[in-house]
């Protein structure tokens, strides 16, 4: 009976190390010792040398590239431009006035003057040269000659203003001379007239006694003696006396501008 209790428990202990041998880890592999740079590994006499891996070599270092460019786009296909139609100019009114005609409608209706006379072409061609820039129209005209003179007034050409035709008759009369009055319409409205004389002598006279006090007084034939030229002027300023200061005129007088042609 123990006999055979050894020989059970015998087989039991053969089956438990039989499956621990089976079951038992896989032995680890031991690390290769490092060794120092430069020193060998000692080998047991006969161990063969184990191939030495070659050395890896260094990878190249990368070269600077240029930066990849982005691929270029594609060309967009041309779009067809369809002109537009050009706009219709506006018709123009045939009876729409021109620019010309609305300048000209523009400009002030002028007024017309015979200014004279000059006693010769020279003179007048002074004026005329005088008298350009304030004239729309010019033209010259020369009147024949009367029969005879009906007699030689003394005068002042008209002042600028009444007022100042009166002052200066007021200054002739405080100096001596009683014979004249100042005149307020025509042509001649604010001068002054001196004296009428049958003769021309008498006329003088009287005329250079007046300079002499300071007062330049004018002779003039009452009906023409000669020959004499006369400029007819349009012209929009609306002061006929203004103009024959200007032109060094004598007289002047409204005219009818459709006389001018």
């Amino acid at each position: 009976m123990l006999a055979r209790a050894l020989i059970v428990l015998l087989i039991a202990l053969n089956i438990g190390v039989a499956a621990w041998w089976v079951a038992r880890p896989a032995p680890a592999v031991p690390a290769e010792e490092a060794l120092p740079l430069g020193v060998a590994r000692l080998r047991l006499v006969g161990e063969s040398a184990a191939p030495v891996a070659p050395a890896a070599s260094p990878a190249p270092a990368a070269s600077p590239t240029a930066p990849a460019q982005p691929p270029a786009a594609a060309p967009k296909p041309r779009e067809s431009v369809v002109p537009e139609p050009a706009a219709a100019a506006p018709a123009t009114d045939p009876s729409a006035p021109t620019p010309a005609e609305t300048a000209l409608a523009a400009q002030p209706k002028p007024q017309c003057y015979s200014l004279g006379p000059f006693a010769d072409a020279v003179a007048a061609d002074a004026a005329r040269a005088k008298l350009q820039p304030l004239a729309q129209k010019l033209t010259t005209r020369s009147q024949g000659a009367a029969s005879a003179a009906r007699g030689w007034r003394v005068y002042l050409p008209p002042a600028a203003s009444r007022d100042a035709a009166q002052a200066t008759a007021q200054r002739i009369r405080a100096a001596g001379f009683d014979d004249l009055f100042v005149m307020g319409e025509g042509a001649d409205a604010n001068g002054i007239a001196l004296g009428r004389f049958r003769n021309e002598d008498s006329a003088r006279k009287r005329a250079a006694s007046l300079s002499q006090a300071g007062f330049p007084a004018q002779v003039e034939a009452l009906g023409e003696t000669a020959a004499a030229t006369w400029i007819d002027v349009a012209a929009s300023a609306s002061d006929g006396d203004a103009l024959r200061r200007a032109s060094g005129a004598q007289r002047w007088r409204s005219l009818s501008c459709s006389a001018m042609g």
